[in-house]
């Protein structure tokens, strides 16, 4: 299945999961992590779900799926059990609708990847469809080597982005510079990177920089 990669901001989208069980439940858990309003539809929900709901997470239409159920969807998941009733929340989604049915990739038009997060880190790996199981036994072996440092580490580059690009140095020394604190004796020493942003603090833009006069 050919594809194209892909991060999408679904905080504030309406998402409309159709399904109250397991694998719905985990579709719901990541989109909620992302930021989506979902709902929820399906006649029986899991104990999980019911969690959600009592916290007021999620809305959810106690009934059997109909057409008129993704009106308002920005992004639709089909996770039922049943088959022909995935395929039909896929043949009721709109043109401009992002439909995942956990079953059936082919009649999808997104997948969603395993996924490894570390802070602003995101490192998802896919298969095609070919073998979900694999996806998941690459993630955690990548988890091994991506361990929770990166986290800390990831809001020190963006840091220091920031106050790169804010500096007077010119360009070519801002990219080698950004570059520079990516080797990994930077990932792995706290003391490099606070040795850093006090440097770079000494070429901050000032009412009486060069750049300014």
């Amino acid at each position: 299945m050919d594809g194209y990669p892909i991060m999408l901001n679904l905080k504030n989208k309406e998402a409309v999961v159709v399904g109250g069980g397991q694998i719905a439940y985990r579709k719901i858990a990541g989109l909620l992590q992302s930021g989506a309003c979902v709902t929820v539809i399906s006649p029986v929900i899991q104990l999980k779900i019911e969690e959600l709901l009592s916290d007021n997470r999620i809305a959810w239409r106690n009934k059997i799926f109909e057409p008129e159920d993704l009106d308002s969807a920005w992004i639709v998941i089909a996770a039922t059990n049943n088959e022909k009733v995935n395929e039909f929340v896929a043949l009721s989604a709109g043109n401009y609708q992002l439909v995942n049915v956990v079953d059936n990739q082919e009649i999808s038009t997104f997948h969603v990847p395993a996924k490894l997060t570390r802070g602003d880190l995101t490192i998802s790996v896919a298969t095609g469809g070919a073998s979900p199981t694999l996806a998941k036994v690459i993630r955690d072996e990548l988890a091994a080597i991506y361990d929770e440092s990166y986290e800390e580490y990831l809001e020190f580059l963006a840091l220091a982005r920031v106050k790169v690009k804010h500096s007077i140095l010119n360009q070519k020394i801002k990219t080698k510079l950004l570059k520079e604190i990516t080797n990994v004796s930077y990932r792995q020493s706290n003391e490099k990177q606070q040795a850093f942003l006090e440097t770079i603090k000494g070429f901050a833009i000032t009412e009486d920089s060069p750049a300014l006069r």
